[in-house]
């Protein structure tokens, strides 16, 4: 049977979704201009429970009521980590906060090819040290979707090297990216267009992230160790070129001892989180990491 991606999920991202541009450094600020127009009014299921605080480089996402200081959740957008911002991915940071009633933190890193690695990550990393220093009694949890689930990893298991092994309290990845590798099986089944993110686009996104890095021991993950790491909330889109890379990685945290949750999102493809407000599976994917947080808390 030919897999194709629910038609629902089409039909709402096509509402919220800019017109295909070759990407080019000379058209890359046109590109992310498209991206935020597109989607400046997905707001979000819970926008009225949420109040939103620009604070220089960061939007604050904070709820309104049932507020939950003991935690806050710094969330790392993706785009390849060449576009998108705090405002297009406004809608996941609203949801999770009031779903949460944790602060929300979400960061306008710098992108590449302008900023290319470790500039993002070097924000992460700083910017996650110093919340842990201004909220001493506050797990910190640390969420991303695709580059910016790889940074999010990226950024733990730098922590832990450095001697910061419990600045993070958890991580939540959402169909990640965590290998420079265009040969998987998902990449050959689902990178060729029909199911939306390519496989010659995620070549460009690496190559203008790593930008001829020689050693980028935090940005290609291939040969990164897990243990030490906190537990893990992991979600794969299924028809997805990126889905082989979040089934390694739960095969990698396995093998290192660390606590995770795996879910397969079937018939679905990348991106699909924005889209909580009108479409029941995507916000089921934020629920489930909620449901894992909770889980954590109960156990400790």
């Amino acid at each position: 049977m030919t897999k194709q991606v629910d038609p629902e999920l089409l039909k709402v991202a096509a509402q919220f979704s800019a017109p295909p541009v070759v990407q080019t450094p000379e058209t890359v600020d046109n590109v992310r201009a498209a991206a935020r127009h597109a989607r400046v009014e997905l707001v979000g299921r819970h926008v009225d429970e949420v109040e939103i605080v620009e604070d220089g480089s960061l939007r604050r996402f904070l709820p309104r009521s049932k507020r939950d200081d003991t935690a806050i959740i710094l969330f790392v957008h993706g785009g390849g980590w060449i576009n998108c911002d705090t405002v297009t991915h406004g809608a996941i940071m609203t949801d999770l906060a009031a779903m949460t009633g944790h602060e929300v933190i979400g960061p306008d890193y710098p992108l590449a090819p302008k900023n290319p690695y470790p500039d993002g990550l070097d924000m992460i990393c700083d910017l996650a040290l110093e919340i842990r220093a201004d909220h001493p009694e506050a797990r910190l949890i640390l969420a991303g979707d695709s580059a910016g689930a790889n940074l999010a990893l990226a950024a733990a298991l730098r922590l832990r090297d450095e001697g910061h092994s419990t600045a993070i309290s958890a991580l939540l990845l959402w169909y990640g990216c965590y290998r420079k590798l265009f040969n998987t099986p998902s990449h050959l089944a689902y990178g060729g267009g029909e199911f939306g993110l390519r496989t010659e686009n995620m070549e460009q996104c690496w190559d203008w992230y790593l930008g001829g890095h020689s050693t980028p021991e935090y940005g290609d993950l291939v040969n990164a160790k897990m243990v030490g790491l906190p537990p893990c909330y992991l979600a794969e889109a299924e028809l997805d070129c990126l889905a082989d890379d979040t089934r390694w990685l739960a095969d990698k945290l396995t093998a290192a001892g660390v606590a995770h949750s795996y879910v397969l999102h079937e018939n679905v493809n990348h991106g699909f989180l924005h889209y909580g407000e009108f479409y029941a599976p995507s916000y089921d994917a934020l629920q489930g990491a909620v449901h894992f947080l909770k889980g954590l808390v109960r156990s400790a």
